[in-house]
């Protein structure tokens, strides 16, 4: 529908980006090495069944946020650029039947025609580029929707789009902007896929038993409905339940993980009395 691009808005926007992703990366990198710094730190003040419990919960933690954000890119960021980006074509192009857009209407350069063609002249359309193109060669490429020149060793090439995918509003977007955009996104993505290590670890320390959780579910779907649009940096319905039904999957992981955690507690308190 468009030709992609990424524009730059100030002269120190790619400086600052470049910037930006390294501090992303060693933002994701440092803290597995931060959270072991502080648990050689702590460790020896807890108990054996405290240690046990957070060299259960660290790793698990970030598998799931690692989890989180590869899902996003995976699965959940292509459909849901494909959805944003396409909202531009719900603007209705410039007709004369319309006033509001009347005075956005180009007029025509050149009413007639000023002169017949002076012969028939065809452009090869092909599946794929020729192996050996000559000098002054001029194609269409049907598999990529471009049109190709070659001049000399130099191969210019230009997207050409469907008359009738021609739309008002052209999507552009600015480097900072598509970056923030994912990088927010990838962390409410890993952020969120934490819900069942919150739903065990409730579980297994007796604030809420699995009964009353379970009891609980429509409030819970609520609360995670309301996370899940806070957690995401768009808007729209559409990321919202991106986010929302794989956070509600797995809390019913966690739930179900949570019922057996709790089982074999009781079960130990048993023996232990027993």
């Amino acid at each position: 529908i468009f030709n992609p691009k990424v524009v730059q808005h100030r002269p120190a926007d790619s400086f600052m980006d470049y910037f930006k992703i390294s501090m992303n990366f060693g933002i994701g990198l440092g803290p597995p090495w931060i959270i072991y710094q502080i648990w050689a730190f702590v460790a020896t003040g807890l108990y054996p069944h405290e240690r046990k419990m957070v060299q259960l919960f660290a790793p698990a933690s970030i598998g799931l946020f690692m989890l989180g954000a590869s899902f996003m890119v995976v699965f959940a960021l292509s459909p849901l650029l494909n959805f944003l980006i396409g909202v531009s074509t719900w603007f209705p192009l410039p007709t004369d039947d319309n006033p509001l857009y009347r005075f956005l209407r180009d007029k025509p350069a050149i009413v007639e025609q000023a002169t017949q063609p002076a012969g028939e002249s065809r452009i090869p359309i092909l599946i794929e580029d020729p192996p050996a193109p000559r000098d002054g060669d001029l194609w269409f490429n049907a598999t990529n929707e471009r049109l190709f020149l070659q001049v000399g060793e130099t191969r210019y090439t230009q997207p050409l789009a469907k008359a009738a995918d021609k739309q008002f509003v052209q999507p552009f977007f600015s480097v900072a902007e598509y970056l923030g955009f994912v990088t927010n996104l990838a962390l409410a993505f890993g952020l969120g896929f934490q819900i069942p290590l919150v739903v065990i670890f409730l579980i297994r320390v007796g604030l809420i038993p699995s009964k009353q959780m379970a009891a609980a579910r429509k409030y819970v779907i609520l609360g995670i409905s309301i996370a899940a649009a806070i957690l995401t940096p768009s808007p729209d319905v559409g990321t919202m339940m991106m986010l929302a039904v794989p956070m509600w999957l797995l809390f019913e992981v966690g739930l179900l993980v949570g019922r057996r955690v709790e089982a074999t507690k009781a079960a130990s308190a048993s023996s232990n009395d027993g």
